[in-house]
């Protein structure tokens, strides 16, 4: 398995972001680096037209996208984590919380539309509650982003794996 350091919070950040109409986001694998990739590039190389009349920071990615359009595979493509995926996140991590009045309060947040939006005006109250939610928020995205690379053959450098079992959060 190749070895590469990448950014793990950016990608983790690409992978939640379900609206990419206007993007296409991915890892090069040979230096690690996140790429962005206006879609308006990748249409004008599908659809064969002169890239002349684009801005000048799009034209500057024109030999990336060049070569993910003509299909090389040093560049993958970030994939889309499911939002059913960030909703589980956040019911695993109102099922650790110790203190029942408090875990009442953040599950009922979870109910119907804007749940993500109430779960974190409800975390504000509480917060320590709301920085041990950023680690286990972190923790996981870094699996998964830990996860997807290994899919591709690759291994993030310097990988620690850490736990906060303490303060208003019991092991489960």
């Amino acid at each position: 398995m190749k070895k590469l350091r990448v950014d793990v919070e950016d990608i983790a950040m690409i992978m939640d972001n379900q609206d990419r109409h206007e993007s296409n986001f991915y890892l090069d694998t040979e230096t690690g680096e996140n790429v962005v990739i206006p879609e308006e590039l990748i249409t004008a190389l599908e659809e064969g037209e002169s890239c002349e009349g684009l801005p000048a920071w799009e034209l500057e990615l024109l030999p990336q996208a060049k070569e993910i359009f003509e299909g090389s595979e040093r560049y993958e493509e970030i994939p889309i984590r499911d939002s059913r995926d960030a909703y589980q996140q956040v019911v695993d991590f109102t099922q650790r919380v110790k203190d029942t009045r408090l875990k009442g309060k953040l599950e009922s947040a979870l109910g119907g539309r804007g749940s993500f939006h109430r779960f974190r005006d409800a975390l504000k109250e509480y917060p320590e509650l709301e920085k041990e939610w950023f680690k286990f928020k972190a923790d996981r995205d870094k699996e998964a982003v830990k996860e997807w690379l290994e899919s591709i053959g690759i291994e993030m450098e310097g990988v620690k794996k850490e736990s906060n079992q303490k303060g208003y959060l019991k092991k489960v």
